[in-house]
Parts: C-alpha cells; structure tokens; sequence
C-alpha cells in the first residue's frame, strides 16, 4: 500500500510540472506566428476554421499497461502453532497517456490564444518541446 501512495504521489508531483512547463510554454507563444509553434511542435494534426479564426490542433493517444504490485498476508494454522505469509504479486493496469492542443491564429497567422488538455504521459514531449530554448 506505501508503494501505491508514494507510486501516485510521484505521479501527483511530476504532472504538476508539466502543466506548469505546458502553460508556460503556451502562454509564450501568444503573439508570435504559428510557425514558431510548428518549429517546437512539428506540423499540426489537423486545423478547423471558427468564427474567422484558423484552428490547429496536436494530439496523441497511446494506450499502455503499468505494473501494479499487490502484497498480502496470510495466516493460517498447522498443528496447533500459528503460521504468517506473505505473496507478492504483480497485476498490469490499462493506462491510456494523451494530450490534445489547439493554437487559434488570427488571418495575420499570429497566435492569439490555446488550450491543452491530457495527462503527464501524453503531454511530456510536448512540454519537453515547449519549454527548449
């Protein structure tokens, strides 16, 4: 049980600073051309017109397993003289890692705002990208 709670703390703690690294990566890209975003980020996915504005959109998805200890304990009695155990084993959760930015540009190709959305596992290298000098 320690190893889940220091395991999701760790998890806590690192998602934190891709957030950070991804907003403030973001946020420095408002006013320059969307081809400083693409030279950090590589080409869009996709791109959508709204109300005069141009969309781009990055995104990735993967799906993944992460191994998952479990230790328990088991008595028992042989004779008459209590008995303890205990088994490790190791289960393999579904994980799914993503990541989704959308940069809106103005007719100018100057970026006027974005938004992100994903966890850490998705959202690393991009933040990695963001955040290069």
């Amino acid at each position: 049980m320690k190893r889940i709670v220091a395991l999701l703390l760790a998890v806590i703690s690192l998602s934190g600073c891709v957030g950070q690294h991804m907003d403030e990566g973001l946020s420095n890209l408002v006013g320059q051309n969307i081809s400083v975003a693409v030279a950090r980020l590589g080409y869009p996915d996709s791109k959508r017109e709204m109300m005069g504005d141009t969309i781009y959109v990055w995104g990735r998805s993967q799906n993944s397993v992460m191994p998952m200890s479990n230790t328990s304990t088991t008595t028992g009695m042989v004779g008459g003289a209590p008995v303890y155990g205990t088994t490790t084993s190791t289960s393999y959760v579904p994980v799914n890692y993503n990541c989704s930015i959308q940069i809106a540009v103005g007719a100018n190709q100057i970026i006027k705002s974005w938004q992100w959305a994903g966890n850490m596992g998705g959202c690393s290298s991009y933040a990695s990208a963001l955040t290069r000098s």
